[in-house]
């Protein structure tokens, strides 16, 4: 009979030293090992390594849904100065939040991150996408991708398809659109997609009257090629995307609107786009506002059309399945009314409900019970510019 308990024991009798070495520090922090590097040459040599960087990553998402979860803050506002300059300031947050299993209890550490962002006083840092620890970034007139773990840069090259301002009617106008940011399984490199808004206009004013819209266009970074190459994308020249992106199984996602709210979905190996219809049209005056990723799935907040100022109420819908062409949705919850919040952030551990508050706070809302805890974040922002949240897994996933 098959001895399970003498199996497993012949094999850790088969480790060696330098094994058990290299299962002891894949599971350490990052930054933990950024310190091992200095230490010795032989683990600088070790936690460099590709394959390791691959252990490290697969043990933290083996690690990520258990009892403890980081989420990551960006928040900004912008300072005003009695001479009407302005400056703005940038504030990344680690929050480690856990939930004591028997009274249900939350708590939470803040671990402030100082990012040396290269930035001029009018720059803002926006996040547009993550995925593996790594975060995509546009910071003023630059796209970074920047591991906050390992505080690792790097900075994308010039857009081919964004041009300089016109200067003159029918000439051709570029915006940046939307970014997503995703990897690609199969050719073992991260990738980087925007989405540009093209248009004329038919007076050297420039317009919004004389505007004419042309069809959009589309660029694809690779990190192997350190470079843009243009892609075929078919969408309404009215389409408008309006969040940050969501990357899910080889998937990049955003929300988009055209007329009514969709799903603009991107897949990374194919590089090519679709649209995603959510479940039901404006019924009763609700209406679906952004996307987060819930656990391994796609999810969305739908909210009244025209909400009360005193009181919010929040529905949570969660994609169960979608294979690139078709997707099915089930209504998971519905919370609320709310005094004070302004919109909801994200969900996490199923019933834990993290929004933004009046004053910039961030307030957890635990649906099972009913608890409602502020989070002691500071600074207090009194005039919020940007306030993102998302679930974050730390890795040492190099960038150069």
């Amino acid at each position: 009979m098959w001895n399970k308990n003498a199996e497993m024991s012949q094999v850790c009798e088969n480790e060696t030293p330098e094994d058990k070495v290299v299962e002891i520090l894949s599971r350490l922090p990052p930054k933990s090992l950024m310190r091992f590097k200095c230490m010795r040459k032989s683990w600088c040599t070790l936690i460099n390594n590709p394959s390791f960087v691959t252990k490290h990553l697969n043990n933290s998402v083996d690690n990520k849904l258990s009892s403890s979860i980081c989420i990551f803050l960006n928040r900004s506002q912008a300072n005003i100065f009695p001479d009407q300059s302005w400056k703005q300031e940038v504030f990344w947050s680690m929050i480690k939040l856990s939930i004591d299993s028997a009274e249900h209890n939350l708590h939470y550490d803040v671990e402030d991150l100082n990012i040396p962002f290269p930035l001029e006083d009018h720059d803002f840092v926006l996040i547009f996408g993550y995925c593996n620890g790594i975060l995509c970034v546009e910071a003023g007139k630059m796209v970074l991708l920047c591991n906050p773990a390992t505080r690792e840069f790097r900075q994308l090259p010039v857009s081919c398809l964004l041009l300089p301002p016109p200067k003159g009617k029918f000439q051709l106008e570029t915006t940046f659109q939307a970014l997503g940011f995703g990897y690609d399984s199969n050719a073992e490199e991260y990738k980087v997609v925007r989405t540009i808004e093209n248009c004329e206009y038919s007076d050297d004013e420039q317009t919004f009257y004389h505007r004419i819209a042309l069809p959009h266009t589309a660029e694809v970074y690779t990190t192997t090629s350190n470079s843009w190459k243009e892609i075929k994308i078919d969408i309404s020249s009215d389409t408008y995307t309006c969040s940050c992106s969501v990357y899910l199984k080889g998937f990049c996602y955003w929300y988009a609107r055209a007329g009514e709210e969709y799903i603009l979905s991107f897949h990374v190996g194919d590089e090519t786009f679709h649209i995603i219809q959510f479940p039901s049209k404006r019924e009763s005056g609700f209406t679906f506002d952004y996307i987060f990723l819930r656990n391994d799935s796609l999810a969305s907040f739908r909210s009244p059309h025209y909400p009360s100022e005193d009181s919010k109420l929040f529905e949570v819908w969660v994609m169960d399945d979608y294979d690139g062409v078709k997707s099915s949705w089930t209504k998971l919850l519905t919370v609320g009314p709310f005094k004070g919040i302004q919109y909801p952030l994200t969900l996490w551990k199923c019933d834990e409900l993290l929004m933004l508050a009046s004053g910039g706070r961030a307030i957890s809302y635990n649906t099972s019970t009913g608890n409602l805890k502020s989070l002691h974040i500071p600074p207090i922002l009194s005039r919020v510019v940007d306030f993102k949240a998302l679930i974050y897994m730390k890795s040492i996933v190099p960038l150069k």
